[in-house]
């Protein structure tokens, strides 16, 4: 149940959903100070999450700084990726693997285990499907798994968490999974999208362990004082601004909830 409503919620503050809105109040509301009113917050909003400085430093502001791999000296016993995003959620065949926007969550644990920082790669996540709102027909974790065993990663150091439908479970499941294998070590490394790190860090933490956070597929972007990127609205900006209202959202939820 809280898997579905925390979904539902997500959908509401959707930047299209508050335009949408705010649009349709000013189209059928018969008090015309209301109707001028939501129509000024509608545009507002346009500008507002289509705008690609204000997003980008929205960004900046929230994402999890990135680490040099240079800066990690001995190496970590086992690095967990969080699934979401990493292959594409198309139909494929066995042999057939689509990456897709946060793939950079298993190519930098794919080079710390080549660089010999890191010993073991647990991959934690299931299935998303939620009915009639989304249907999910990729199995991410096993995909992923193939992928880095045909880029060298030994099989055997390869361990996989295939419960998880959220973050806190991806913090719950994987910790039993440490805890239950004394011999895979204590030294963690997480590596999650930059701005789902907090949540993320944080939801490990509240499951008992320590754990360093690496952040990945940022989102975030060199500063553009051009025209375009401060004055015209672009629809893929009220996409990012969508992922960061549903982060904030989350994290905030988490906090009132007690999971990080």
């Amino acid at each position: 149940m809280f898997y579905f409503l925390s979904k539902v919620l997500f959908y509401l503050f959707m930047p299209l959903s508050l335009i949408l809105m705010g649009l349709f109040l000013s189209i059928f509301s018969k008090n015309q100070k209301i109707k001028r009113l939501s129509l000024r917050i509608s545009l507002g909003l346009i500008f507002l999450f289509g705008n690609g400085f204000l997003v980008n430093e929205a960004m900046l502001w929230w994402e999890v700084s990135p680490i040099s791999p240079d800066s990690i000296s001995q190496p970590y016993d086992v690095g967990i990726i969080l699934t979401g995003g990493m292959i594409t959620n198309k139909e494929s065949s066995g042999n057939q693997i689509f990456t897709d926007k946060t793939a950079d969550r298993f190519i930098q644990p794919l080079r710390f285990y080549k660089m010999g920082k890191l010993k073991k790669i647990l991959i934690s996540g299931g299935s998303t499907d939620l009915k009639l709102m989304r249907q999910d027909v990729t199995d991410e974790t096993l995909k992923v798994a193939q992928l880095l065993e045909e880029l060298g990663v030994k099989k055997e150091d390869i361990i996989l968490e295939r419960k998880a439908k959220n973050t806190r479970e991806n913090a719950i499941n994987s910790v039993k999974i440490l805890k239950k294998n004394p011999q895979f070590g204590t030294k963690y490394i997480l590596f999650t999208s930059a701005f789902h790190m907090k949540r993320a860090l944080e939801s490990f933490q509240k499951a008992g362990i320590n754990i360093t956070a690496f952040p990945t597929a940022f989102k975030s972007k060199q500063r553009s004082f051009t025209i375009d990127n401060l004055l015209i609205p672009r629809e893929l900006n009220l996409y990012e601004a969508y992922d960061l209202i549903h982060e904030i959202v989350g994290y905030v939820v988490y906090k009132i909830l007690g999971y990080a």
